[in-house]
């Protein structure tokens, strides 16, 4: 039932497209408008190489000012964009045609920036220098070929047997895996997920499947197999006790010895009178308990048979 929940849970969830990325360009005017193309131009090639984004065109992808390593400043310059995620270059010219680059990513949607500083680029080898800097800073759900998963909230993954902290973007290549919801009620919930290249896939919960405060929610049909468990098992019992009253019974006869015919050695009749009594009470106790141990079993096993049949199969 749980796998029947999560599955309802993600495909009702929209078709998810790539997150977007754009790249903007800060030479502080040093730059010439040749110069400023073909730099901007390289670094949207290399995005397109390195990860599987969606590149879009910045309003403005040359910007005259430089942020250098001020967060800020970043953010506010990431923010005019409105994509999931900004590749700022600063380029400032150096003697000689050479060039220093500071590279920064930034993600509006967790806030994060990172930066890789490149000294002494000569214009020719500008994209060769570059690379190792753009693909450090590549997010790992966002490069060519991947993709990403991150569970709501305080709640937790298990994706293809490996635990994740709550929060964590799960990086996986682009295609099915299995994923294990674990909420912090202590309910699980099992589904195979088609990661999309470039997604970063946020799992939301159905209002009717979050716990409320202070509730238990076993799944559904727990109750009822535990009633069968339950009953089946007193039913087992009193079958057994019914056998141990019937031992009792033919155990308190032995040594009493019948008069038949002229025979004078049998047991006298007061002796052997409460002993009968006896016996009987033994026999009596244990048909009340097999009769009973014989309904209540049935009952177990009918409830139990009830329960399997009526709930949705995985």
């Amino acid at each position: 039932m749980k796998r029947i929940l999560f599955l309802f849970l993600l495909v009702s969830l929209p078709a998810a497209a790539a997150e977007r990325l754009a790249v903007r360009l800060q030479h502080g005017g040093m730059l010439g408008a040749s110069e400023s193309q073909r730099v901007l131009g390289l670094t949207e090639e290399l995005a397109r190489e390195l990860t599987g984004l969606e590149l879009t065109q910045a309003p403005e992808g040359l910007l005259s000012g430089r942020c250098g390593a001020q967060d800020a400043c970043l953010r506010a310059v990431a923010a005019e964009v409105k994509t999931e995620h900004v590749l700022v270059l600063g380029v400032v010219p150096k003697r000689q045609g050479t060039m220093d680059v500071d590279v920064a990513w930034v993600d509006t949607v967790r806030g994060g920036v990172s930066r890789r500083s490149v000294g002494g680029v000569p214009p020719a080898a500008f994209a060769k220098e570059l690379r190792p800097a753009v693909a450090a800073l590549v997010p790992a759900f966002a490069r060519k070929g991947w993709g990403g998963v991150v569970a709501p909230g305080t709640a937790r993954l298990r994706v293809d047997g490996r635990m994740t902290e709550p929060g964590e973007v799960v990086a996986l290549t682009a295609g099915p895996h299995e994923v294990d919801l674990l909420l912090p009620s202590g309910e699980a919930s099992l589904a195979r997920e088609r990661i999309a290249e470039g997604v970063r896939l946020r799992l939301e919960l159905r209002p009717d499947f979050v716990p409320q405060a202070g509730e238990s929610r076993a799944p559904r049909g727990k109750g009822l197999r535990t009633a069968s468990y339950v009953t089946f098992s007193v039913g087992a019992l009193a079958i057994a006790g019914s056998l141990v009253a019937g031992g009792l019974s033919r155990g308190a006869l032995r040594g009493v010895e019948p008069c038949v015919g002229a025979q004078r050695d049998c047991t006298s009749f007061s002796s052997a009178s409460p002993v009968y009594e006896r016996a009987g009470r033994y026999a009596r106790t244990g048909n009340v308990l097999l009769g009973a141990g014989v309904g209540l079993a049935t009952v177990g096993a009918g409830l139990f048979v009830f329960d399997l049949l009526s709930s949705p199969s995985e």
